[in-house]
């Protein structure tokens, strides 16, 4: 029974699961009506082991947020971007990429600081920072890179209301209330559960680009490929040059090339339409296996 509950439990059995299904399935139409009320979930769940008291003293905030901005969203945003401008003609994949390139850090940033023992309460206090910039910035980089067409401002209000505000709010009422270790020892089971609705509703809702147009999905991931593992070694390598502490160092890297492609496919799924939120499934299947190649690495050094 133990094994059992380790398996449904582990992350890369259930990403990975939700790949090989959305894949295999056909399309459901009606799986998207789920993507944000799960994607709600984990962010709500995930937000629990952050207390905003940390945002009290202001003093402490600033340089984590700020660089955690620069890295996830100007530094990956530019990569990305850049790279989807020359080889990624459809207007609807270019919009993903916009969302993608402006959507928040992942929430798998805090567990895996742990993991490659970076430091934690630098990359919680970046992520939260970065996400409440993400209310001004994701319309802003819509603006600038789509236009005043880009998306209604009540569609984007609703949007955040759900995804960020309100997660927000009740995560720090379940902290408040002491509820949060409740949830403690299945918080990594709900987050990965909830992740894998999105992931395999997205793959399965884009299943025939998979398997009909093979170049976009070469291209789409090339530039994701270069987004995480090329920034992943040139954004450690400049640190390391730079003689940055290893802690701040690790996090630093980790906003680098960790973000919310959940978040992005499902805003993008919601505002615009499946094809556009194909460029944030894609990423999701290459953090995954940047997520096997850290734990992998992580075993490696710990073998107990």
């Amino acid at each position: 029974m133990k094994r059992f509950t380790a398996i449904i439990t582990n992350r890369n059995f259930i990403l990975s699961l939700a790949i090989i299904l959305g894949l295999s399935l056909k399309t459901l139409s009606w799986v998207k009506h789920l993507t944000v009320p799960a994607l709600a979930i984990v962010m709500i769940v995930s937000l629990t082991q952050v207390s905003f008291k940390e945002f009290l003293a202001a003093k402490k905030i600033i340089m984590p947020s700020l660089y955690t901005i620069l890295f996830n969203y100007f530094i990956f945003g530019a990569v990305m971007l850049l790279m989807a401008w020359f080889l990624i003609k459809d207007h609807q994949l270019w919009i993903g990429f916009v969302i993608l390139a402006s959507a928040p850090p992942g929430v798998a940033i805090a567990p895996f600081a742990f993991i490659i023992g970076a430091d934690e309460k630098y990359s919680i206090i970046g992520m939260v920072g970065a996400y409440i910039a993400s209310l001004a910035l994701i319309p802003l980089a819509g603006y600038i890179f789509i236009g005043r067409n880009f998306a209604s401002p009540l569609d984007i209000f609703i949007i955040f209301v759900e995804l960020i505000i309100a997660p927000m709010i009740i995560s720090q009422v379940l902290v408040k209330l002491r509820l949060d270790k409740h949830l403690l020892k299945w918080r990594g089971a709900i987050v990965n559960w909830g992740l894998f609705i999105v992931i395999f509703a997205v793959i399965s809702l884009n299943r025939d680009i998979f398997f009909r147009d093979i170049k976009t999905l070469l291209i789409i991931s090339l530039i994701s490929v270069v987004s995480i593992f090329g920034l992943w070694g040139a954004v450690n390598l400049v640190l390391k040059k730079l003689k940055i502490k290893t802690g701040i160092r690790k996090s630093l890297v980790l906003a680098a090339t960790i973000k919310n492609s959940g978040f992005a496919a499902a805003t993008a799924l919601a505002l615009f339409g499946k094809k556009a939120s194909l460029p944030g499934a894609i990423l999701s299947v290459f953090l995954i296996i940047f997520f096997i190649i850290i734990g992998f690495e992580k075993k490696k050094k710990n073998p107990c």
